[in-house]
């Protein structure tokens, strides 16, 4: 995406739907493994790559972990950025469990 180029509304619906996919994985995987805490959240978004990588911060009653992902790989489809996305579910599952 350039600068020029027109964007719809679709596609930062889509961005957030996508971020609300890694909330709600992370959100299951914590209380699956027995942490029953509701997960809060915290983000640093930018439109695009303009600021490079885009933070979510999940965060429980004791503990937090940050989910950083470029906005190309958040947007993806290719297997790697599938795999990135899902190596950074089971990171912050770890770091809050």
């Amino acid at each position: 995406m350039t600068a020029q180029e027109p964007v719809s509304v679709d596609v930062p619906r889509e961005f957030h739907r996508r971020m609300a996919a890694i909330i709600e994985a992370v959100q299951t995987g914590i209380w699956e493994a027995g942490v029953h805490d509701l997960l809060g959240y915290a983000t640093d978004y930018a439109f695009g790559q303009q600021r490079g990588l885009q933070t979510l911060v999940l965060k429980t009653k004791h503990r937090s972990a940050y989910v950083r992902l470029y906005w190309d790989t958040v947007m993806g489809n290719a297997d790697a950025d599938k795999a990135l996305i899902e190596q950074a579910i089971r990171s912050a599952i770890r770091e809050l469990s």
